[in-house]
């Protein structure tokens, strides 16, 4: 375990050791000063020294206590929620999503703006700004929210997480090497963090969700497009390019459809949330018998809800497509078993949701079947922690993230991206 110091050093030392605290206090709080010090290697007297000056500067709050162990009961600290706010936005083809939320990841005014790449980038970015806007409007009007600290965007496709540009947009040609944090830094006046939507929930999920005490997982998004955040040794795996868990775009025939990437026969092109839809909508053009338009949210419009109902009521064209989009998944997500060796793999996404308790059985009897024996039989996998709001929570957390750990991200004269803390502790 590091040791960060029995005695207070320099100014600069101080600072950085009060920075450590109080992030550990947001990330593990309600925690006890005790349990801080064993998570940083410091006495009690120097913990105790530190967070006294983090209550009076207000940064944390006493709330509560621990049970006792015989002696008197531990006081446990928060992180004040009343000191600040942060902004959350998503970017997807699902279109576009925001909601502010206190220090401690609270959620308020969850908004959904619709958008469809038909529109162009000029009208996304102008709605990305309207979703901004919106959530500093309703922080500034809520008595109980502290000022805007900082701003976090969750995206599809490929991201430059330290420069917050992003590179590329699925199925949207005129989406290239967009500088989103330059462009709402300048208009916001306050920090802005973009990173893959992905990565965002995986954050969210290790911090707060269900991978909060694992060190080897994945978090699988299954809808539009496939993707997977990969856990490793308690870190979020990003690779040397930083854009890593393109699970959509690993070739399953050399025969199959071709992709908006260019390749053939991609996981994605075949069994993704946007292939079934444009699979049952060939299939209908082509007079194929199916009750699947009967449960459409409205006429013409196609869903993977539409499809996963139809599914559970025994429609036999809606059975086939799932079964066989689950077989791919479940290989799929096999392959990444014996590639990682995770303790635990969540699901999410537009399918996850649809999909319910019928497509999480059809993958894991994929899984036992696909998986070797040693890699399958521990695994336990269950569904996304936080449902349809698991893009604004992971874009939520990111901005808290950032918040936090932006003194010892300068500290580490790191430029951007997401701060290895997990070896920290």
């Amino acid at each position: 375990m590091p040791s960060y110091g029995q005695s207070d050093g320099p100014a600069e030392r101080r600072g950085h050791r009060l920075a450590l605290i109080r992030f550990h206090v947001w990330r593990e709080g309600p925690v006890s000063r005790a349990r801080i010090g064993e998570l940083l290697g410091l006495n009690l007297p120097t913990v105790s020294n530190c967070v006294g000056e983090l209550l009076e500067k207000g940064e944390i709050i006493e709330e509560g206590y621990a049970e006792s162990t015989g002696g008197r009961k531990p006081q446990l600290l928060s992180v004040n929620a009343k000191k600040g706010s942060v902004i959350g936005v998503t970017f997807s083809t699902r279109g576009i999503s925001s909601a502010w939320a206190d220090l401690r990841g609270t959620l308020n005014n969850i908004r959904i703006y619709p958008f469809s790449t038909s529109e162009g980038k000029d009208k996304a970015l102008a709605t990305l700004s309207q979703a901004i806007r919106d959530q500093w409007d309703a922080v500034r009007l809520s008595p109980e929210a502290g000022p805007v600290k900082q701003i976090g965007i969750g995206i599809s496709g490929l991201v430059n997480a330290r420069e917050g540009i992003s590179l590329g947009f699925p199925r949207f040609d005129e989406w290239v090497d967009v500088p989103l944090r330059s462009i709402f830094e300048r208009e916001f006046k306050v920090p802005v963090v973009v990173d893959n939507h992905i990565v965002a929930v995986t954050l969210a999920e290790s911090i707060a969700g269900q991978l909060k005490d694992f060190e080897n997982a994945l978090y699988v998004q299954l809808g539009p497009g496939l993707g997977v955040g990969i856990l490793i040794n308690g870190r979020i795996y990003r690779g040397s390019k930083l854009n890593v868990g393109e699970f959509g775009h690993t070739t399953v025939t050399e025969n199959g459809p071709i992709c908006y990437c260019g390749n053939y026969g991609c996981l994605e092109s075949l069994a993704s949330d946007y292939a079934l839809v444009q699979q049952t909508e060939a299939a209908l053009r082509e007079g194929v018998k199916t009750a699947i338009p009967d449960y459409a949210p409205e006429p013409g419009k196609i869903t993977t809800g539409a499809i996963f109902r139809a599914a559970a009521d025994g429609d036999r064209f809606a059975l086939n497509l799932v079964e066989k989009a689950a077989r791919l998944i479940g290989t799929g997500i096999a392959n990444l078993v014996n590639l990682f060796g995770p303790q635990m793999i969540i699901i999410g996404g537009t399918m996850a949701e649809a999909g319910g308790d019928m497509l999480m059985s059809a993958l894991c009897a994929t899984l036992s079947t696909k998986a070797l024996d040693r890699m399958e039989k521990d695994v336990e996998i269950r569904r996304s922690s936080f449902g349809k709001e698991e893009a604004i929570r992971g874009a939520v957390t990111l901005a808290l993230y950032h918040y936090f750990t932006a003194p010892l991200v300068e500290d580490s004269g790191m430029s951007g991206g997401l701060l290895d803390l997990r070896g920290l502790s």
